[in-house]
């Protein structure tokens, strides 16, 4: 938890204000296309460096490693 609230929180505030910034002279349909690829930015590089939280229950399709048959390589697991 220490990782969140040290490091995660505060990043993700900083990247949403500087997002903001970048975005103020954009068209507003576009604003919206940077936020939400910034958020799916943010939410893959989470997953990726997190991994599944624990006390998550294994839908049993995954190997005993706990890493789908799916998961791209390039992704670390």
């Amino acid at each position: 938890m220490n990782f969140l609230f040290l490091v995660l929180v505060p990043a993700c505030m900083a990247l949403a204000a500087v997002t903001c910034v970048l975005a103020r002279r954009l068209p507003l349909w576009l604003r919206a296309i940077a936020v939400l690829a910034v958020l799916a930015a943010v939410v893959v590089w989470f997953f990726a460096s997190r991994g599944t939280l624990d006390g998550y229950p294994s839908p049993g399709i995954c190997g005993p490693d706990n890493v789908p048959p799916w998961w791209p390589d390039w992704l670390p697991a």
